[in-house]
């Protein structure tokens, strides 16, 4: 009788499948966020908004792009649930679907001019359906590939899914850069639409990689020694709520910082007389960076441990707030080509290599997509949608100045280092399934388990 193949044989067999599954889903999920983003800060105040003046439609384009996030949480309790009581290969599909169809959906609305408000109301209903497939894509792409890696290079490999968002947000830079090369009017009337429809030929790749992955062998061993819990995410909630409120706040510049430089920095370019290809530009830049940061900084993670590489990326990113506008500030191409390339590349999209592996590692594995899903996308809902008209408002309220909206990066930065400094370290940790926590019947108290005793370190 043949024995059962190692986990690292199957991670051999299936490495490759698996890498390409989730690089393309992250891929999808970045670049349907990017060319939203871009096309709220470039076009959509005109298309669906053009009673307002042109600040108060921006905030409006703005707050729709906001609303997404609102649904995340939502995306990532009900995708959460069914990758932790269902697998994760399960979810992962569902995600990818849902974003792909609200994503080409908007692509096809009519705008204002034909429908009148049914246009934004539209418009409200595709974002809110693309925040919910978005709210647990990346999470079930991390959780997916850190339950097959190499405990020795976990943090390397769950950092690779995170490359996917340089590719989505190059790919909608260069489409949304090329389609701003058309004239006005064709740009206006159908222009503006390719970038959306163009997802459908990446979520039809992605589909059919993704159906050649497996499931997680962690899942697999959990599901056969039926060590799965009931409802996920409460279990979660009840065994580590201290945790999950310092995953939640060292999500931060996730949440804020990154969307106020690849969102609202565009606009700010523009109202300061530098052309829409240059700002592309410097976001391909900043992207360019950041693939090559990413990995790297995963690697790193393994080798020095996950809590210092994170709060030097998180202390990175405050540092650099300043600068940032400052380098904006100058009008000079080569100079906002290296703000991009420090803040994206260097701070941002870098902090995407030292969490993949650490969030992993923090939640035991039943409720492990639970718990990294909501530690995510909550502060995504209170701090990433309103990102760019947060921004807005900080910058109107300095008077056109942008060092109120700097000491705000700063902030939240500030605050995702303290947090981290209050978790435990986990470099080498055991992601094989652990019974979780339940409550006994009729007493309310709880079992003691690994979970428990990692919510005391």
């Amino acid at each position: 009788m043949n024995a059962a193949p190692s986990k690292e044989s199957t991670w051999e067999e299936s490495r490759r499948r698996l890498i390409q599954g989730t690089v393309v889903g992250s891929l999808i999920e970045w670049y349907d966020i990017a060319i939203y983003g871009q096309a709220a800060a470039l076009v959509f105040g005109t298309l669906f908004f053009p009673d307002f003046s042109p600040t108060v439609g921006l905030i409006a384009a703005f707050a729709t792009f906001g609303v997404g996030y609102f649904a995340r949480p939502i995306g990532a309790l009900i995708f959460g649930h069914i990758g932790d009581r269902y697998g994760r290969r399960t979810a992962l599909v569902g995600t990818l679907m849902l974003m792909g169809i609200a994503t080409v959906a908007i692509g096809l609305l009519p705008t204002f001019a034909s429908v009148g408000l049914v246009a934004p109301i539209l418009l409200v209903v595709c974002r809110l359906l693309q925040g919910l497939g978005v709210g647990a894509e990346y999470v079930g792409a991390v959780t997916m590939v850190s339950e097959f890696a190499p405990v020795h290079r976990r943090g390397y490999y769950s950092a690779l899914p995170a490359c996917g968002v340089f590719l989505g947000i190059g790919l909608a830079a260069a489409v949304s850069g090329a389609v701003a090369t058309l004239p006005a009017d064709q740009l206006m009337s159908w222009g503006w639409r390719v970038p959306f429809l163009l997802s459908l030929v990446v979520v039809g790749i992605g589909l059919l990689i993704r159906l050649r992955v497996p499931e997680s062998p962690v899942f697999a061993e959990m599901r056969d020694a039926r060590k799965r819990t009931r409802v996920p995410a409460l279990t979660m909630i009840k065994a580590m709520p201290t945790r999950l409120l310092l995953v939640m706040v060292a999500n931060g510049p996730l949440a804020f910082n990154i969307y106020v430089v690849q969102t609202y920095a565009l606009s700010y370019l523009a109202g300061n007389g530098v052309s829409t290809s240059t700002a592309l530009f410097a976001l391909l830049v900043g992207c360019a960076v950041g693939a090559a940061a990413i990995p790297l900084v995963g690697k790193l993670s393994d080798r020095a441990g996950r809590k210092p590489v994170y709060i030097a990326v998180s202390l990175f990113c405050a540092l650099i707030s300043f600068p940032f506008f400052w380098l904006l500030d100058t009008g000079n191409t080569v100079l906002i080509l290296v703000a991009f390339a420090l803040a994206l590349g260097g701070g941002c999209l870098a902090m995407f290599g030292s969490q993949a592996a650490y969030f992993a590692e923090l939640f035991p594995a039943a409720y492990r997509f639970s718990g990294f899903g909501l530690g995510r996308e909550i502060p995504g809902a209170v701090l990433a949608g309103p990102a760019p008209v947060i921004a807005v408002a900080l910058v109107a309220a300095a008077g056109g100045e942008p060092w109120l909206l700097a000491v705000a990066l700063v902030v939240v930065a500030v605050a995702s280092a303290v947090a981290v400094f209050f978790l435990p370290e986990t470099r080498g940790a055991e992601l094989a399934p652990i019974v979780p926590i339940e409550p006994h019947a009729g007493t309310g108290a709880m079992r003691t388990s690994t979970a428990e005793r990692a919510e005391r370190q």
